[in-house]
This record gives C-alpha cells, sequence and structure tokens, in this order.
C-alpha cells in the first residue's frame, strides 16, 4: 500500500523574505540579487541581525547525535560516581554550555555544584530558560561570558575539578580549543581535574582518488578530437594551492576508486588532562611504506575522543571503513541504511581532506614520509620520499586559482561529460570566422572556443577570475583572446556572432542564481545583430521530493533530548529561522543518502532568447 499525499510548489527564483510586521517597525538590509546583479534593499524585522546570529548557530544536528550526547552523559557518571567514591566533591565547569545540556547532565549524574559559562548570549539566555523549564536553574551558576573573561573569586568562587565542554569542530582545534584548555587549567581547575573528554588522538590516511584529485588543480582541456584546447599553466600546476581544510562526508565516497596509499596513521595526540600547557605548533614524521602504486594527492583527516579518564567510553569520527565499530554495526546494514550509513551519522563533525602540495608517483614498497603540522587552529600536511630538512610553513595560494575557485567549482571545471556536451555543440555552432562573447565567471569553456573562433571576448570582472585567465592566455598564446572587466569595453557588439555560457558566476549559490546571464544578456540584447546565437538556449530547473537519511536532523525538532526538555530551544530556532533564513538551502546532496518519494518534475524553463527576469510558477507534486 502507498499513502499519498500533494505537496504544493511555487517556485520564485529570486524570493525576498516577507514580513507581516509593520514596516515601522523594520530595518532594511542591503542584499545581492543574484540574478539581476544588483543590491536592493530588503525590509527586515528590527531585531534581524539577532534572529540571523541565533539561526545560523546551528546547534540541532549536534544535539541529534544521540551518540555524542550518551557518551558524554556516561563519561559524566563515571567520573562523578569516582570522585564520591574517593570521598571527593564534584565541582563540575561546562564551557561553551549552548543549550546547558551538558550541566543539566552533570546535576542528574549528582555534581555537587555546577557552574556554566556561555559567551553567544542569544544562546546564553535560551540556555537560562532551559535550565528553568528543567527545574535546574538553583543548581547551576550561568556565566555569560567566554571562559578565558572569567574570574575566579568574582565569577566563580573555586577552581572546579571537572570539566566538561565541546569546543570542537571537524578540525579538532578550529573553534580555539588548545587556548580555551590552557587557559583553564592554568587559571579555573584544580591540579587532579578531570576532563571530559580527556584525550584526544588525530589520524590521517594518504589516498589517491580520482573524485578527490579533481577537486585541487584543473585539467587539461581537449577537443573530441583530441586536439589541446587549453594546456593548465604553469603557474597553477607548480602552485601548492590552499592548505585550508576541506571538511566533507568521507562515507560516501565511492570507496571502489579510492586507492589507500597508507593505513590510517596517528598523527597527534591531545592531552586534555595534563597540566603542562598543550603546545600550539607541533611537527609530526610519520615514515611509512606505500602499500599500492598511485600519487598521493590527498590526506583524509579525522579524530577520536577518549571520554572518560580510562579510555573506555570512546567517540570516533572516522569513516566507515576505519570506524572501530563498523565490523559489529555493518550488521545492520540494509536497503534503506547503505554499509556506508551505519556508523552514526553527524555533520558537525565531519571527516576532512587535505591537499598535498606537490604529489609525486609512488610504487608498493616506497619508504614515504608523511610531515603533518599544527598551528593553535589548523592542520596541514606534506607526503614525500625523503623527510624534510625543516618544518615546512602553512602554505598558500600564489597563483591565483585557488582563491578563484572553491572546491566544488574546481571539480566543476574538471567533469569531462560535462565539458564534452559544451564543446560538442560549440564545434557544430563555431567556426573560424566567429566572434565570441563569454559571459561566465572564471570559465575555461569560454576561453577553450579560442581555438574554433577568430576572435573571444571573456567578461571578467572579478580580480582573481581575470587573473586565472590572463595566466592560460599567456601561457597558450592565446592572441585572439581579449578579456574585459565590463560589457561598456566592447567596442562592437554588431560583430559578435555568438554568445556563450555555461553559465556560472561567483555569487551563485543556488543554480537559479545562474540566470544571471539572462540579465546580461537583457543589457546588450538591442545591440547584439539578429542573427547571434545564444549558447545555451534554454534551462530546466526540475524537482524530486525525497526522504533523507539523515540531513533532515539540521531541521528537525529536539524535543525530549536524553530526558531533558528543549522544547524552548525548538522554538528559539525556528523563530529565528523563519525570519533570517531562505526556504531553500544549498547542500552537495551526494554527501547525504535519500530515497525519492514521487517522480521527477519539471517546475521552470527559461529562454535565454527572451528573459524575462521574473518567472515564477506553481504546481502540484504528487507524493507516493
Amino acid at each position: 500500500m502507498f499513502s499519498r499525499s500533494l505537496l504544493k510548489f511555487c517556485v520564485k527564483p529570486w524570493n525576498l523574505v516577507k514580513f507581516s510586521r509593520n514596516m515601522s517597525e523594520s530595518l532594511f538590509t542591503q542584499s545581492l540579487n543574484p540574478i539581476t546583479g544588483k543590491n536592493e534593499w530588503v525590509a527586515q524585522v528590527d531585531d534581524y541581525d539577532y534572529h540571523q546570529e541565533v539561526a545560523r548557530a546551528a546547534f540541532a544536528d549536534m544535539l541529534h547525535d544521540s551518540e555524542r550526547n550518551q557518551k558524554y552523559y556516561a563519561a559524566l557518571k563515571k567520573e562523578i560516581a569516582k570522585l564520591h567514591a574517593d570521598g571527593k566533591e564534584a565541582h563540575v565547569l561546562d564551557i561553551g554550555t549552548g543549550t546547558g545540556i551538558l550541566s543539566m547532565m552533570a546535576v542528574k549524574s549528582g555534581a555537587d555544584s555546577v557552574t556554566a559559562c556561555e559567551a553567544f548570549m542569544p544562546m546564553a539566555i535560551c540556555a537560562e530558560k532551559i535550565m528553568k523549564e528543567n527545574k535546574m536553574w538553583d543548581k547551576i551558576k550561568l556565566i555569560k561570558k567566554r571562559s578565558t573573561d572569567i574570574i575566579l573569586g568574582e565569577d566563580m568562587d573555586k577552581k572546579a575539578n571537572v570539566l566538561v565542554t565541546e569546543v570542537f569542530d571537524t578540525e579538532l582545534i578550529g573553534e580555539g580549543a588548545i587556548g580555551i584548555f590552557n587557559h583553564a587549567h592554568k587559571h579555573l581547575l584544580t591540579d587532579d581535574c578531570v576532563v571530559i573528554p580527556s584525550l584526544s588522538r588525530v589520524y590521517a590516511q594518504v589516498a589517491e582518488t580520482p573524485q578527490t584529485a579533481s577537486w585541487d588543480k584543473p585539467k587539461m582541456f581537449a577537443s573530441l578530437d583530441g586536439d589541446v584546447l587549453l594546456q593548465t599553466p604553469k603557474e597553477i600546476l607548480e602552485c601548492k594551492g590552499e592548505a585550508g581544510v576541506h571538511d566533507i562526508q568521507l562515507s560516501q565516497l565511492n570507496t571502489g576508486q579510492c586507492n589507500f596509499i597508507s593505513e590510517p596513521i596517528q598523527i597527534f595526540e591531545f592531552d586534555f588532562m595534563s597540566k603542562t600547557p598543550i603546545l600550539e605548533n607541533r611537527t609530526n614524521i610519520a615514515k611509512f611504506q606505500a602499500k599500492t602504486h598511485g600519487t598521493p594527492f590527498s590526506i583524509f583527516f579525522w579524530w577520536d575522543l577518549n571520554m572518560d579518564v580510562e579510555g573506555e567510553i570512546v567517540l570516533s569520527c572516522a569513516p566507515y571503513w576505519a570506524h572501530p565499530d563498523f565490523p559489529e554495526l555493518s550488521k545492520l546494514a540494509s536497503k534503506d541504511k547503505p554499509v556506508q550509513n551505519v556508523i552514526p551519522w553527524r555533520d558537525h563533525w565531519m571527516q576532512a581532506i587535505y591537499y598535498i602540495p606537490k604529489p609525486q608517483m609512488v610504487n608498493p614498497g616506497d619508504e614515504l614520509v608523511l610531515t603533518s603540522n599544527h598551528d593553535e587552529y589548523s592542520f596541514w600536511f606534506d607526503v614525500g620520499k625523503t623527510e624534510l630538512s625543516e618544518n615546512i610553513k602553512r602554505y598558500t595560494c600564489n597563483c591565483s586559482f585557488h582563491i578563484a575557485n572553491c572546491r566544488s567549482r574546481i571539480g566543476q571545471l574538471n567533469q569531462s561529460l560535462r565539458n564534452k556536451k559544451y564543446l560538442r555543440i560549440f564545434e557544430e555552432e563555431i567556426t573560424k570566422s566567429s566572434v565570441v562573447l563569454s559571459l561566465s565567471d572564471g570559465s575555461l569553456l569560454g576561453l577553450s572556443t579560442a581555438k574554433m573562433a577568430k576572435e573571444v571576448i571573456c567578461l571578467e570582472a572579478h580580480r582573481f577570475s581575470r587573473e586565472c585567465l590572463e595566466s592560460y592566455v599567456k601561457s597558450n598564446k592565446l592572441e585572439n583572446v581579449k578579456i574585459i572587466k565590463s560589457l561598456d569595453e566592447v567596442e562592437n557588439f554588431e560583430k559578435i556572432t555568438h554568445v556563450v555560457a555555461e553559465p556560472y558566476f561567483t555569487t551563485s549559490i543556488v543554480p537559479w542564481d545562474s540566470f544571471y546571464f539572462g540579465t546580461l544578456l537583457n543589457q546588450i540584447k538591442g545591440k547584439l545583430n539578429e542573427k547571434v546565437t545564444i549558447l545555451p538556449k534554454t534551462a530546466r530547473l526540475f524537482a524530486v521530493p525525497v526522504e533523507f537519511l539523515d540531513l533532515h536532523k539540521i531541521r528537525t525538532p529536539l524535543g525530549i533530548c536524553e530526558g531533558f526538555d528543549l522544547r524552548i530551544f525548538d522554538k528559539f530556532i525556528d523563530t529565528a529561522s523563519e525570519l533570517a533564513d531562505q526556504v531553500v538551502e544549498a547542500q552537495p546532496l551526494w554527501e547525504y543518502p535519500c530515497k525519492a518519494l514521487g517522480e521527477v518534475v519539471e517546475v521552470l524553463q527559461v529562454n535565454f532568447d527572451e528573459f524575462e527576469g521574473i518567472l515564477e510558477r506553481s504546481g502540484v507534486v504528487d507524493i507516493q
């Protein structure tokens, strides 16, 4: 049996948030309309900034992480009981309390006193209400400031002998955990204090995959016959790229295409219990033998936590193939829950990828060196056949390409099937007498027409994208290419025979933002000759209703969480989100499994030859 329902939709490619409040109570914010390319004044409620800050806090999916919640709770119960068994009181400090759930867990676990601090004022106010709702306001002292600003004897009566905190991100230390722990040990904690979690281990795995390699550097462009259209400039190939973290759901990679050059390697350990300050800058050298032949483009990265002192309660953020609980959890795999999704899901602590500055081909058995570095907030890596004589400094892009393009955009530029479809049309339509105007940001496809056409004009308003295209022009000796900052620089629109686009613009977040191509066409439509060819001619938007395996948790209300009533938090976030968030949110859907609940529906078609600017359509989707 199928239950049937109807999903109504209304498509407006550019949505402005509308409010029913009196305009005298509103403020105006400047917002870029990606379709017109213009800044527009948008009416917002008077406390819009407050609600936007709350909506962006993204606490919800963290609190849906039942493994995280339960292991924090279990560690608190265990360590407080041990203190009491030894005849000691348990005075708990909760740094970054958020909703206050860890503080309330401490109370329920028998703590003699609990002090919580929260510097994010909207969240601190919410935590206060939640504590009152759960009848714990008289048992928890809430300090509305950063832990590093707490003054002993003024904010806290005495030092705590139990610290519980969750100040971690995908990179573990990106939220300032090193400084927070060091300060707490020096100023707020006793010498014999217990810390939950007590320790963290950081892991790296050297790997080669076509997918991750495509997110780092652009490939050569070739025609359908194999002739070279664009060679990647030397300065881009030799650039070390950006050392920044690329957080990702590693378990969703196609492991059949993953070539693991190494086993997982523990590279660092962070002892949160130690009274010796955690060093802000460290380097670790790990020597290993290559498992297989390949080119190690990537470092896969994750960490785990010892929640208790003995390390009996462990929380791992590893991808499924390296997760300690996977052998047992794999038995739960089913049609609705594929094997790579049986481990606990979390979107707040994902895994990460780092890219090797200059990868070298290796053979099985080669002696390799993994050099791992961290400062107070981040990590960076290198892999080579010899140990480096000096510590490598954190590297940054010097070719402009990695600054101009995000990882997903680099991947898009490297999609061979997509590029071939464009090139097939270009080769059919463009001749040696053609004059081409390219209207996309950082478009190598537009630039690739230089070998087909008489002249190519590339509109490139953005500095770093323009520098990239200029390096391609110089490296490939494209004398028939002119790069302009504005359409006002086009001297003769009549001579243009083809206007091409991907379309892609740096302001694009959701796909229809790229309809800005139509706006640009409207600006020059009266100047172009009647026979000009527009490519692409049309665009269509499709939709399908789905049920996510896990992604819905980022917006799902919590209700009762581990026995605590968090409905105040639900209302708090829901109100803020309704006022500050758009109804459509961009997500890399390949990372978030789902199943379709209906047929694919075409919801909108756009004709760029006759672009109307404002488009709207309403309809119904049948859900089965």
